[in-house]
């Protein structure tokens, strides 16, 4: 970590008031903790007691909502949701009472989050002077999860954190060493930080006793995800990667031994150097990094991306984002995230392109996911401006099988960057505007005129490309058929402004790509001939189905534009009809925009042809993520 943000951190911490104080592990170096000051007959940690929550902070909270099975299963890079392998939306979470963790998860629920990762310190180091669990430290910790469990959210528990065993040696700007339980100067056994890694110690022995008996009282817990066992080891005192490498496979093996339900395990390095044989260890199921960039290009190929792909390729293990901001500096300060104008577009293009990126989780900051409470000038109110953030990426990514999913190649025009993921069954990219870039982010009004080559698997021959606006995930704006050459599939973008993601599916036997126009004489190019409101009844394939639908058509309205809208009142479905275009008397239609019911997806095409005797014949074809085609047709009649 640079001189300068040391310098910087030092200066700006000595300034702080009390409040700013409290702060759990991160690279970019958070002020320190504020802990009770242990006295010689006392517990070596006063844990905190948990108070009246005040009412100015209370959040209303719905009705339980059901817990998600999650696991991560051998050779799998995702983390699988109750059987499917899922993108995560998850979030760091701080607090040193447990109303705050109320509510952050409150917050947390309504941002799709589904996994948090909570490091145990925050709320004191958890152990007695005797090296038992300290019981009141406990149950907070036990009142946060059961409150987590409430929300539907798994925890990821982070036993300590550098910050804790850091005595200024290396200097990352601060340390809390001085109120460590395990300080000599506390009535702990340990004169340094770095016994802690040190074989046999007694320190060392303390603290794996105190962690096994952690994992032994929670393994059984349903909303327990997995372990981390330490928070940027690399950065604590005395350590080396060979020490460091010793320290976390000894613990894994404790924790593997006293958790009968085998949950993962992970550790994390600051981002400040690469230690080969600590990712390489089987001590760890899933890499867990922590990109702090200094430039605030948390995207794309400075970070995220080409981070998360380079570990990828090295390691071959799953890659979660433990933690994550755009820069290194306090949110507050003159170039902190607090302050940066349009800060909230960078934040944005991150978790989008860390669902490209092939990391198994988005999202997951750490100033802007809690930390911030403890800054007046930001406090709550920051928080709450970024509390659905992720919503459009999660609506977009909801209903996508993640599983087999791999980085592909993928070339571009200069006026865009970006990146794609997927498999022969499904691929799926997000791209920006490269001149919107920090410290302004600034728009262009349209980008125009851009073209994608993607490389991808399998034969498919035609891919249909759905395109969609990334302020909401879920709406429709264009789409195109392209043909695989090889292994690559070439299409342009439509017209956007800052971002657009899209979705591909192989098309075999559609004969969308296949087919070719035939000039007509006088070819049909408005909506004129069938502009009106329609209904009728249509049925699935093999009768799977029969409901009954209304379509009504704008008149003199062309291809690339919305020209209706189609309700579906038995499935309380509705949406808007895109005309992609006109074809022999045929018009295709995309549904977009679908509201109502679970059920209610956008992307069905819809073929409508005028027959002689005045009705619509009506087709409709729906491929949903997985690649499965349904089919449905039918007779509507003028009303």
């Amino acid at each position: 970590m640079p001189t300068l943000k040391n310098r910087y951190l030092a200066n700006v911490l000595s300034t702080l008031t009390a409040l700013v104080l409290f702060f759990s592990a991160c690279t970019p170096g958070p002020a320190a903790p504020v802990k009770v000051t242990p006295t010689p007959t006392a517990r070596i940690v006063i844990s905190t007691v948990t108070p009246a929550t005040p009412a100015e902070t209370l959040v209303a909270t719905a009705s339980p909502i059901p817990l998600p099975e999650i696991s991560l299963n051998p050779g799998d890079h995702y983390f699988s949701v109750d059987g499917r392998q899922h993108f995560l939306f998850t979030r760091n979470l701080a607090g040193y009472e447990t109303w705050h963790y109320d509510r952050l998860l409150d917050m947390a629920k309504t941002g799709n989050t589904i996994l948090v990762r909570i490091q145990l310190d925050s709320m004191g180091t958890g152990i007695t002077r005797e090296g038992n669990v300290d019981e009141i430290w406990a149950k907070n910790w036990e009142h946060v999860f059961d409150k987590a469990e409430e929300n539907g959210i798994h925890v990821l528990p982070v036993f300590s954190g550098w910050f804790d065993w850091n005595n200024g040696e290396p200097d990352y700007g601060y340390s809390t060493w001085d109120q460590n339980a395990f300080n000599t100067v506390n009535g702990g056994p340990a004169a340094s930080p770095a016994e802690l890694f040190q074989p046999d110690s007694v320190t060392q022995r303390m603290w794996f006793d105190w962690m096994r008996s952690l994992v032994e009282r929670w393994h059984a817990r349903e909303n327990i995800a997995a372990w981390e066992i330490f928070s940027e080891v690399n950065i604590a005192t005395g350590t080396t990667e060979s020490s460091g490498v010793a320290f976390i496979e000894q613990a894994a093996a404790i924790i593997r031994n006293a958790d009968p339900r085998h949950h993962p395990i992970t550790a994390s390095l600051a981002d400040v150097g690469e230690w080969t044989h600590f990712y390489q260890s089987e001590a760890i199921d899933f890499l867990n990094i922590h990109p702090y960039p200094y430039d605030a290009r948390l995207d794309l190929g400075t970070k995220v991306i080409k981070d998360v792909r380079y570990l990828l390729s090295k390691y071959n293990k799953p890659v979660i984002i433990g933690e994550s901001s755009l820069n290194t500096f306090l949110p507050d300060s003159e170039s902190g995230s607090g302050v940066l104008p349009n800060a909230e577009l960078g934040f944005s293009h991150a978790i989008w392109s860390e669902m490209v990126s092939g990391a198994m989780n988005g999202r997951s900051l750490y100033w802007e996911d809690s930390f911030a409470i403890f800054f007046p000038s930001l406090s709550w109110d920051y928080l709450q401006s970024y509390a659905s953030l992720e919503q459009p990426a999660a609506d977009f990514a909801k209903n996508v099988d993640f599983a087999d999913f791999k980085p592909l190649e993928a070339s571009f025009s200069a006026k865009i960057s970006g990146a794609a993921l997927g498999n022969e069954k499904m691929v799926i990219g997000w791209f920006r505007d490269t001149g919107c870039e920090p410290p302004e982010w600034p728009l262009q009004t349209v980008i125009s005129g851009q073209t994608v080559t993607v490389s991808v698997s399998g034969s498919a021959g035609a891919w249909k490309v759905d395109f969609y606006s990334t302020e909401t995930g879920t709406k429709l704006i264009a789409s195109t058929t392209a043909t695989q050459v090889g292994n690559q599939v070439t299409f342009s973008l439509p017209d956007f402004t800052d971002d657009i993601a899209f979705k591909m599916y192989p098309q075999p036997g559609s004969g969308i790509a296949e087919s070719v126009d035939t000039p007509q004489e006088n070819p049909i190019v408005t909506t004129d001939p069938m502009a009106g409101k329609w209904a009728g009844t249509i049925t699935g394939k093999n009768s799977s189905f029969s409901t009954t639908v209304e379509i009504s058509i704008e008149q003199n309205c062309e291809s690339g534009n919305v020209c209706g809208t189609i309700t579906a009142p038995l499935l309380s479905c509705s949406g808007e009809l895109f005309l992609e275009q006109i074809r022999d008397q045929t018009y295709v239609f995309v549904e977009q925009g679908m509201t109502g019911a679970a059920l209610c997806e956008s992307g069905t095409y819809e073929y409508v042809h005028l027959e002689a005797n005045g009705t619509l014949s009506l087709n409709t074809v729906y491929t949903s993520p997985s690649g499965e085609e349904s089919e449905s047709s039918g007779t509507l009649i003028k009303q």
